[in-house]
């Protein structure tokens, strides 16, 4: 009897650690392959740059740190290819020798036999996302820090926006500009409730131009009914004040953080922020459900390659399950960037496009595996 209760508990455990496995396998041997690829198309751009008189000169050590950085942000990337792969080879290989009949004869369903296991890769997708995510987006902002020193030369940030609205540094004429503006409307480039500091060359206050608008035409920004207070506390009102500054309109979009580069810990209040003043969250918003769903897909893939690949016992279809496996799973994932290009343009909502390709995946494996799991 004591034999009977510990079987299922040896086949659960048998079958997690070969799942973990084949995992294992498939995520170092992905992680290997762009390794390799970053640094040799890493080395490309460092031999384009070679005496570009405003950057530094990148070693090999420098081009290797630089590569190394980037393995976190890999491995977040290639967990649930690594995941679909693993699990194809893992239910092939119990396919192959006869196991899933055996465990099947004993009284087990495939339900029992996978449920630890997608307990398991739950937790790792949970991790994924509390700590890989994190260390990933502290790693990054280092390569692109790197990046910017050793191959292309970039312009400081200029803007921001916290709960006071968003702030501008620009400059004209020598003199240093300082834009507070309360909302934004990135379509038409107008600012509304905007507060302008002008700085002289010795960075000393020169004056203050307050306007309940401001739109931005190519270089210059035209206030309306704006006031003006001199160092002197002097108030003049004026319908209209043109302000030339030194940036477009179309850097404020470019200035806006991508949604890879927060932390997820500070993406929701980042949202609300940029929701507050008029900024289109969508990109934003898809990327914190992706990230959410990320246990989910871990699963998905499980289930999918599990239905597909123990659909059939016979050896001979072996090449055709399996790459109708892959197809089925690299689908799934180029139909989560249509419809993150979807959500991104305002043509899906974001909830569709952020949960919908992991529902899709989840809901269709758990189909096909009760449709597999029914006594015939």
């Amino acid at each position: 009897m004591y034999v009977r209760q510990k079987q299922p508990f040896i086949i659960y455990k048998y079958f997690t650690k070969s799942l973990i496995q084949y995992f294992l396998i498939a995520l170092f041997s992905l992680i290997a392959l762009v390794f390799f690829v970053d640094l040799i198309e890493l080395f490309r751009r460092a031999s384009n740059k070679v005496g570009v008189i405003h950057l530094q000169k990148a070693n090999f050590f420098d081009i290797l740190g630089m590569t190394s950085l980037k393995i976190a942000r890999n491995i977040e990337q290639i967990l649930p290819f690594a995941m679909l792969i693993g699990s194809i080879f893992c239910f092939n290989q119990w396919r192959k020798n006869n196991y899933y009949i055996v465990t099947r004869s004993s009284g087990l369903s495939l339900w029992k036999i996978i449920t630890p296991s997608l307990l398991c890769f739950f937790i790792i997708g949970v991790f994924s996302i509390t700590v890989l995510n994190p260390f990933s987006t502290l790693l990054n902002k280092k390569f692109e820090n790197l990046q910017s020193i050793f191959f292309e030369y970039k312009k400081v940030n200029n803007f921001a926006f916290d709960t006071k609205g968003f702030w501008m540094k620009q400059s004209s004429d020598g003199k240093t500009i300082i834009i507070n503006a309360y909302g934004i409307n990135e379509d038409s480039k107008t600012l509304k409730k905007v507060n302008v500091f002008i700085l002289d060359n010795n960075a000393k206050f020169e004056k203050r131009v307050s306007a309940k608008n401001a739109k931005f035409e190519k270089s210059n920004l035209q206030l309306s009914d704006a006031t003006i207070t001199n160092e002197d506390s002097v108030v003049k009102s004026l319908k209209k004040y043109n302000l030339i500054i030194d940036s477009p309109s179309n850097d404020i979009g470019v200035s806006i953080l991508e949604p890879d580069s927060i932390f997820i810990i500070n993406l929701p209040n980042y949202i609300l922020n940029m929701k507050k003043f008029g900024l289109n969250t969508s990109k934003h918003l898809i990327h914190l459900f992706k990230l959410i769903c990320q246990p989910l897909l871990l699963i998905s893939m499980i289930l999918l390659s599990a239905s597909l690949m123990l659909r059939s016992s016979e050896r001979k279809v072996e090449v055709g399950i399996v790459s109708l496996s892959l197809v089925v799973g690299f689908s799934l994932y180029f139909v989560g960037d249509f419809m993150f290009a979807l959500g991104s343009s305002e043509r899906l909502h974001p909830i569709l496009s952020g949960f919908g390709p992991t529902l899709i995946g989840l809901f269709s494996g758990c189909y096909l595996i009760s449709d597999i799991d029914e006594p015939k």
